[in-house]
């Protein structure tokens, strides 16, 4: 790690330890551009996903939201993220 980064121009994302108080360790994460990407929409009450492995639709309605069934959004919204999900199928990554 200490080696890429004298000969490289970027950032090396990781986690700090330490070991002692006068001693630490740098464990370096896997290259950001190695991991897959994901596609996005935002919804309402939460928001869908898509990637190259798995889908993903993550809702959270408040009971105490006025004017709002809970049944009904989490209707409408999952058919919002299947639309996205087709439209990221149809268009490809």
């Amino acid at each position: 790690a200490y080696t890429a980064l004298l000969n490289g121009t970027s950032r090396l994302y990781g986690s700090l330890g330490l070991v002692s108080p006068s001693e630490g360790n740098f464990s370096a994460w896997p290259s950001r551009i190695a991991r897959k990407r994901r596609k996005y929409i935002k919804l309402p009450h939460g928001r869908a996903s898509v990637g190259g492995d798995d889908v993903c639709l993550t809702l959270r309605i408040s009971l105490d939201e006025t004017d709002v069934a809970p049944a009904d959004t989490i209707l409408d919204e999952s058919r919002r993220a299947s639309d996205f999900v087709d439209r990221v199928f149809d268009y490809g990554f």
